[in-house]
């Protein structure tokens, strides 16, 4: 006994269907398998710089650079400032570090102003900048897979009363923080 004419067709169907998700898996996110965290980009593995340009510019947003850009360069991919007389981008020379938010505030009663800190943990995060255990506050600890709420919370309490880490393994004399925990962490956390 054979097959129907719609019955071969949904078997057909099937199989497209099968082979497309099969041969698409390895391009698309959700289907792909995670990467190991030794994969995961780190400023060294990357060999870009990457900066947010934010405030009074004309295209505010993250930018991509090959080499180490300085606040000129930044605010100039940004398209400039919002005010043409801005007399910041000749002062603006200083290199800037991957993961550096540099911003641009305006008041009519003040001059131009440049802001230049770190990014916010969550972008660093997402675009694989690791986030400095010394200065993260717990808010930032707990979204690196491992680190709960109250885990992040006992590694800044420790930190304020101990002082800051110096080595990775002081990091195992916080409460809930094993040998596996600390090298999973280094994937995401950098020591300075």
């Amino acid at each position: 006994m054979g097959f129907s004419k719609e019955q071969q067709l949904t078997l057909l169907l099937l199989g497209l269907s099968i082979f497309c998700i099969d041969f698409f898996r390895p391009f698309h996110p959700v289907w792909s398998k995670p990467y190991p965290s030794s994969t995961y980009l780190t400023t060294q593995s990357c060999p870009q710089w990457i900066i947010e340009v934010a405030g009074a510019v004309r295209i505010p947003g993250i930018y991509l650079f090959h080499a180490p850009p300085t606040g000129n360069d930044a605010l100039q991919r940004a398209g400039g400032p919002m005010n043409r007389d801005c007399a910041l981008l000749g002062r603006m020379n200083i290199p800037l570090e991957t993961g550096t938010r540099v911003e641009i505030r305006t008041s009519d009663r003040e001059p131009d102003r440049v802001t230049i800190a770190p990014m916010d943990p969550g972008k660093k995060f997402v675009l694989g900048i690791p986030i400095p255990l010394n200065q993260a506050r717990a808010e930032a600890l707990a979204i690196i897979p491992g680190i709960s709420h109250s885990l992040a919370r006992r590694i800044v309490e420790f930190r304020k009363s101990h002082g800051p880490f110096k080595r990775w393994s002081d990091l195992r004399a916080v409460n809930g923080v094993g040998p596996k925990k600390v090298q999973a962490f280094r994937s995401y956390l950098i020591l300075e």
